[in-house]
C-alpha cells in the first residue's frame, strides 16, 4: 500500500491546489449537506407541534430569525434554500477538480510510460510485445487508474467524512437506533477481505487476456502482406476469434465477481433502512421518537447508503487499479540498456575519427557475448565495410556509435573522447543512420524526412531527396513531397522506402553516417549514382555501411569481416581478395548472385 501511495504522489505533488480544495472543502461540503435533514427535523416538529421546543439548536435559529423580523417558517425555510445552496455551490466546485484532475493525471500517467518505454533498450521490446505495451497505455491508464487515480480516491474521501458525519448526527438523535441501523458494517468489511484476493486475480487475468487481444490485432494488420500473400486470411480470423472468446470470457467472469461484490455492499446497507422503518416508527407510535427525528434519520441513513456504495466501489477499484499500477511499474522497473550521463558538447569543427578499443557486447542475462574483444580505428572522412554472414555481430556493432546500446566491455571514441561522455542529443545530431528495415510513418513523405526536426529548411529537405536518388520519382506523385505514403509506407515501393530513410538521415547533414544493408532494393545503376553524389555533397562524412553488394565494397576504403563477434579478417577489396580468406568467399558468392540474376 505504501508503494501504491507513494506512485501516486509522484503525479500529485505538483498540484497542492487542487489537493487542498479536495482536502479542505469536501469536508465543508459534507457538513452543510448532513445539516439539511436537522432542518428538515426542525421543521416537520414545528408543524406537527405548532412551536419550536425541546431542541436547543432550533430555538437559537428560531430566535435569529425574530430578531430578523421573520417568522419561524420563513427561517426554516430560508436556511433550508441556504444550506441547500451553498451545499450544492461547494459539491460543483468540488467535482469540477476532481473531473480535471483525472483528466489531466490520465495524461501524465500515459505520457510518463510512453516517455519511459522510448528511453528503453531492445531488451525491453524482447520482453514486451507491442500489443501488450498498446494495453499497459489505453486500457490500463484510461480505464482502470484515471478515475480512481483522483474521483475514485475523493469519493471515498468524501463517502468516509458523510458516513462518519450522519452516524454523529444520528447518534444525537437516537444512540440506540443508530447502533441498530450500523448492524451491516462488520460483515461488509468481512466481505471485502474475502473477495480481495479472488478480485486480484480476475483483474490480472483480463488485463493479459487484452493484450494478448491486442497483440493478435497488431501482428495481423502490420503483416497483412504477407497474410494476404499466403491466403492466410482464415487462419487470422479464427486466431482473432480465439483471442477475442478468451477476452470476453475473462471480461465476463471479472464483471461476475465485481457486480456480486458491489450488489452486496449496496443491498446489505438497505437493510438500515428496514430497521429503521420499523425500529423508528414503533417508537414515535410509542412517543418515544419525535416524527422529526424519524424523518431525519431516515435522511441519515439514505445519505449513508451511496456513500456505502462508493466505499465498496473503491474497494473493488482499488483492487483493479493496483493491478494496473503494478503493471506500469513493471515496465518503470527495467532499467534503460543506455543512461543519458554525458554532458560533453559536440563542437562544429568535429572530425569524426572513431576508435573501438576492446569492445564487447552482451545482454546483462546472457552468457554469449555477440561482439568480442573487437578493436578497430576509423579515419575521419574513410568509407568502410562491415561483412559477415548473418548473426556475425554487424548491426550490434554498428547499434553502439548512435548509443542505442552500449558497449558491456571496452570503449568507443568520438576525436578520442569516450562516447558515454556526449550528451545522448548531441551525439545522435550528428550521426545520421538508416537501420536495415526502414520505419517509415503514417504521414507525407516531407514530414517522415523532417521527422519532427522544426529547424530543417525545405532546401535541405530537397537536396537530401536529390542525393537520395528519390527526386524524380517524388515528381511523379500526385502532391510531391506532401504526398501521403500510407501506414508504414505502405503505398511506395520497397526501394523507394530505403531511399527515404536514407533522405531523413542525408538532412541534417550528419557527420558520421550508418547504413545497415540499406540499399539492399536499390539496383546497381541507382547505388552507383547515390554514392557518387554522396561523397560530392558530403565529402568529409564518415561512412560505415553494412553491405554485400559488389559494387559497393570495391569502392569503400577497408572491409571488416566479422564472424562470431570477432574481426577475422581486414584490409581493403583488393588486398582480401587476394587472400583468399572468408571475404574472398561471400565477394565471390554475391557477385554470382548477381551475374545470375541479370
Amino acid at each position: 500500500m505504501r508503494d501504491k501511495i507513494k506512485w501516486f504522489w509522484r503525479y500529485y505533488r505538483n498540484y497542492r491546489y487542487v489537493l487542498f480544495v479536495l482536502i479542505f472543502l469536501t469536508p465543508v461540503q459534507a457538513a452543510f449537506q448532513v445539516t439539511i435533514p436537522r432542518m428538515m427535523e426542525f421543521t416537520v416538529d414545528f408543524v406537527k407541534n405548532g412551536e419550536v421546543a425541546g431542541n436547543v439548536a432550533a430555538v437559537w435559529l428560531n430566535n435569529i430569525g425574530g430578531q430578523l423580523g421573520l417568522s419561524t417558517a420563513a427561517t426554516f425555510t430560508l436556511t433550508l434554500v441556504l444550506l441547500g445552496m451553498v451545499a450544492s455551490i461547494l459539491y460543483a466546485y468540488v467535482q469540477g477538480h476532481r473531473a480535471w484532475m483525472n483528466l489531466r493525471l490520465e495524461w501524465l500517467f500515459r505520457q510518463t510510460a510512453f516517455d519511459g518505454i522510448t528511453s528503453k533498450g531492445p531488451d525491453f521490446f524482447n520482453k514486451f510485445r507491442t500489443g501488450d505495451l498498446v494495453t499497459r497505455m489505453t486500457d490500463d491508464v484510461a480505464e482502470k487508474l484515471s478515475w480512481f487515480a483522483c474521483s475514485g480516491i475523493f469519493r471515498l474521501y468524501e463517502a468516509l467524512l458523510m458516513v462518519s458525519f450522519a452516524l454523529v448526527m444520528m447518534i444525537s438523535i437516537d444512540p440506540k437506533l443508530t447502533l441498530w441501523t450500523a448492524g451491516p458494517l462488520p460483515l461488509l468489511i468481512l466481505i471485502f477481505f474475502k473477495s480481495a484476493s479472488v478480485l486480484d486475480k480476475r483483474y490480472d487475468y483480463l488485463q493479459k487476456k487484452i493484450s494478448k487481444f491486442n497483440d493478435v490485432m497488431e501482428a495481423c494488420f502490420s503483416g497483412v502482406r504477407v497474410v494476404k500473400a499466403y491466403t492466410r486470411e482464415k487462419a487470422q480470423t479464427d486466431k482473432y476469434d480465439r483471442a477475442a472468446e478468451k477476452r470476453r470470457e475473462a471480461e465476463i467472469a471479472t464483471i461476475r465477481v465485481q457486480t456480486i461484490v458491489e450488489s452486496l455492499y449496496m443491498y446489505i446497507w438497505q437493510f438500515g433502512i428496514i430497521i429503521v422503518l420499523l425500529a423508528g416508527g414503533y417508537m414515535v407510535i410509542n412517543s418515544n421518537l419525535s416524527l422529526g427525528k424519524l424523518v431525519a434519520f431516515i435522511y441519515y441513513v439514505v445519505y449513508m447508503i451511496f456513500p456505502m456504495f462508493d466505499i465498496g466501489q473503491f474497494l473493488v477499484k482499488s483492487r483493479q487499479s493496483a493491478v494496473s499500477i503494478d503493471r506500469l511499474t513493471e515496465l518503470e522497473k527495467m532499467t534503460p540498456m543506455v543512461s543519458d550521463n554525458g554532458s560533453k558538447t559536440i563542437k562544429a569543427d568535429i572530425k569524426g575519427d572513431l576508435s573501438f578499443d576492446k569492445v564487447s557486447f552482451s545482454f546483462p542475462e546472457s552468457e554469449r557475448k555477440i561482439i568480442n574483444d573487437v578493436s578497430f580505428d576509423i579515419k575521419a572522412g574513410s568509407t568502410i565495410a562491415l561483412v559477415g554472414k548473418v548473426g556475425s555481430g554487424k548491426s550490434w556493432l554498428i547499434n553502439m556509435l548512435p548509443r542505442l546500446v552500449d558497449p558491456s566491455g571496452g570503449t568507443i571514441s568520438l576525436d578520442g573522447y569516450d562516447l558515454r561522455k556526449f550528451s545522448l542529443s548531441d551525439l545522435r545530431k550528428n550521426i545520421g543512420y538508416v537501420p536495415q528495415e526502414p520505419t517509415l510513418f503514417s504521414d507525407t513523405i516531407r514530414n517522415n524526412i523532417t521527422f519532427g526536426r522544426k529547424d530543417i529548411a525545405g532546401s535541405l529537405v530537397e537536396g537530401a531527396v536529390e542525393v537520395s536518388q528519390l527526386k524524380d520519382e517524388v515528381a511523379t506523385f500526385s502532391d510531391g513531397l506532401d504526398t501521403a505514403i500510407g501506414t508504414r509506407g505502405v503505398s511506395i515501393s520497397g526501394g523507394q522506402k530505403q531511399r527515404l530513410a536514407l533522405a531523413r538521415a542525408l538532412v541534417g547533414k550528419p557527420k558520421i553516417l550508418i547504413l545497415d544493408d540499406c540499399t539492399s532494393a536499390l539496383d546497381s545503376r541507382t547505388e552507383t549514382a547515390l554514392w557518387d553524389r554522396l561523397h560530392e555533397v558530403l565529402p568529409d562524412m564518415t561512412a560505415i555501411l553494412i553491405t554485400h553488394r559488389p559494387d559497393t565494397l570495391e569502392q569503400v576504403d577497408k572491409v571488416y569481416v566479422l564472424d562470431e563477434g570477432s574481426i577475422v579478417e581486414s584490409g581493403s577489396h583488393d588486398e582480401l581478395m587476394n587472400n583468399g580468406g572468408q571475404y574472398a568467399r561471400i565477394y565471390k558468392r554475391y557477385r554470382l548472385k548477381e551475374e545470375v540474376s541479370e
